[in-house]
């Protein structure tokens, strides 16, 4: 009895500890990655309030995953949640040190603009957040979906 709790309280610990957190679906219209994807991850998640009051950013990343065709990372920052066409943007595809593609765009204010579109985020409050995108890249790539966060890291200040 005593082994078949333990093998139990191991497998319920290994279930939370793999537990998804965020889950981004995008589609890429045009570029080399043309296509509909999916990525989850149990660690990142969004997070308000770390570089500057009221941002928010996301970063989902799988290292492991080095296959040149899996999408498997993005980035997103977004300033001021009132200004949806202010935001940074990057979607990646192959190996995190050695890229087969990153699609970027940049709307943020005093830097290089490259691209264009928006992004609306949603706080759900608590651990609830949600981003939704439109964007194009300067080379016309078009991105679109959404990242939902069940955890949400909020910087006190």
């Amino acid at each position: 009895m005593k082994g078949l709790l333990s093998v139990g309280l191991l497998l319920f610990a290994t279930a939370a500890a793999a537990q998804v957190i965020e889950t981004a679906e995008i589609k890429v219209t045009g570029g080399a990655h043309a296509g509909s994807y999916t990525s989850s991850t149990a660690k990142g998640g969004c997070s308000v309030g770390l570089t500057t009051p009221g941002a928010w950013g996301n970063q989902l990343s799988n290292p492991k995953d080095s296959d040149p065709n899996h999408f498997n990372s993005l980035q997103i920052i977004v300033p001021d949640p009132k200004k949806p066409a202010e935001f940074y943007l990057m979607a990646g595809f192959g190996s995190l040190l050695h890229r087969s593609a990153e699609y970027k765009v940049e709307t943020r204010p005093a830097r290089r603009k490259s691209g264009s579109g928006t992004v609306k985020v949603t706080d759900g409050g608590g651990n609830s957040g949600k981003f939704v995108f439109a964007v194009a890249t300067a080379d016309s790539v078009k991105i679109s979906g959404k990242v939902d966060c069940t955890r949400v890291i909020r910087a006190t200040r």
